[in-house]
């Protein structure tokens, strides 16, 4: 719970990030068809294996509770901010905040940790798992007790016992690459050669049917200069075609929702910001065609949405812009916003108070 608090703060410190009609669940969930385990916040590649370095290393230390495991953990990650900085590269977590840091890499990639298999226990959550291994250092301690008072005069096989008790519980959790003993004494926010093959392995073995999987499989370094998700249209010849066919709904569904979110923008500013206007005009040439959309494939078959709410609006918009009524279509997101917020909280239904400086909401979906 607290972990989604700090996400819902962090995108509201964003300019231009509130989702002002509830669509970015969309949004999230093609993202999640196409990159699967990753999000917007993470920074670094590295940050997935130092977290599962420090786990590793810390369920084997003796006496946790699951309070005194995390706040181990938290400790070592603010102390590796300092060290990481000395590089000079960009995307160190906490470079800025220093140790008020409240967002951990281990809250962050914890998510991508999992989807990729370089842990193990499935669906399990961060707290879930340092539950457990307390649980499990309990009973080997008590384990190790039961031997010791049975075999009084034999220490030697009360550590036998330890040691298998360790690696049974212990030893299948984790899927990492080969770590030196002293991985901390030149620890660097760069992946080595041999976690970088490591790390792209594992996301083209767990999720092979992703975009990301297919271009790190093929090696297409020209992804990276990408700027938006439009621009991946130039490489779509190169694609899979279910992937294929996935971009194409993703983008067209970008292009249908941008059309209410330039309406959201025209009610605001009460039709007097020239900017909006010209893009409304310019979305409206093909309005047409966006209302052709296939909504059902979409919501249905493949993203399977299940909020009635959403995809009620979505439906009716759809209708309003295919007989073109663009009444309708405004009273529609009015409604939408007051729905979600309520009257006191939603901007346009308080539009004559709101004083309107320039683009609001997320825009185009990306």
């Amino acid at each position: 719970q607290r972990n989604k608090v700090l996400s819902v703060i962090n995108l509201l410190s964003e300019p231009g990030a509130v989702d002002e009609m509830g669509i970015g669940i969309i949004r999230d969930a093609f993202a999640d068809i196409f990159f699967q385990g990753t999000s917007t916040i993470q920074t670094r590649a590295k940050y997935f294996l130092i977290t599962a370095y420090l786990l590793s290393e810390l369920e084997r230390e003796k006496g946790m509770t699951p309070d005194k495991m995390s706040s181990r953990l938290h400790e070592q990650e603010l102390d590796f901010i300092d060290i990481l900085k000395q590089s000079g590269e960009n995307g160190i977590i906490g470079e800025t905040a220093g140790r008020k840091l409240k967002r951990k890499p281990s809250d962050i990639y914890w998510n991508g940790i999992r989807t990729f298999g370089i842990f193990k226990g499935n669906k399990m959550s961060l707290y879930e798992y340092v539950r457990i291994v307390s649980l499990l250092q309990k009973k080997k301690q008590r384990i190790k007790s039961q031997g010791s008072s049975r075999l009084k005069d034999d220490e030697h096989d009360g550590d036998d016992d330890d040691d298998a008790v360790t690696s049974e519980r212990y030893g299948n959790l984790w899927r990492l690459p080969d770590v030196p003993s002293n991985w901390r004494d030149n620890i660097a926010i760069q992946l080595t050669v041999n976690e970088a093959l490591f790390l792209k392995k594992q996301i083209i073995t767990a999720v092979p049917d992703t975009m990301m999987a297919f271009i790190l499989s093929k090696g297409y370094t020209d992804f990276l200069h990408f700027k938006s998700f439009a621009d991946i249209a130039g490489m779509l010849n190169l694609l899979p075609e279910k992937i294929k066919s996935d971009y194409a709904m993703a983008k067209d569904f970008a292009d249908f929702t941008y059309g209410m979110q330039i309406r959201y923008n025209v009610i605001l500013s009460r039709g007097r910001d020239a900017e909006i206007i010209a893009e409304w005009a310019s979305w409206y040439e093909a309005i047409a065609k966006y209302a052709t959309l296939d909504l059902h494939r979409i919501l249905y078959e493949r993203l399977k949405i299940n909020n009635g709410g959403l995809i009620r609006f979505l439906l009716a918009c759809q209708d309003a812009m295919r007989i073109k009524d663009i009444n309708r279509l405004d009273e529609l997101i009015i409604m939408r916003e007051r729905k979600l917020k309520g009257d006191k909280r939603a901007k346009l239904y308080n539009a004559t108070e709101f004083d309107y400086k320039g683009w609001v909401g997320i825009g185009k979906l990306q």
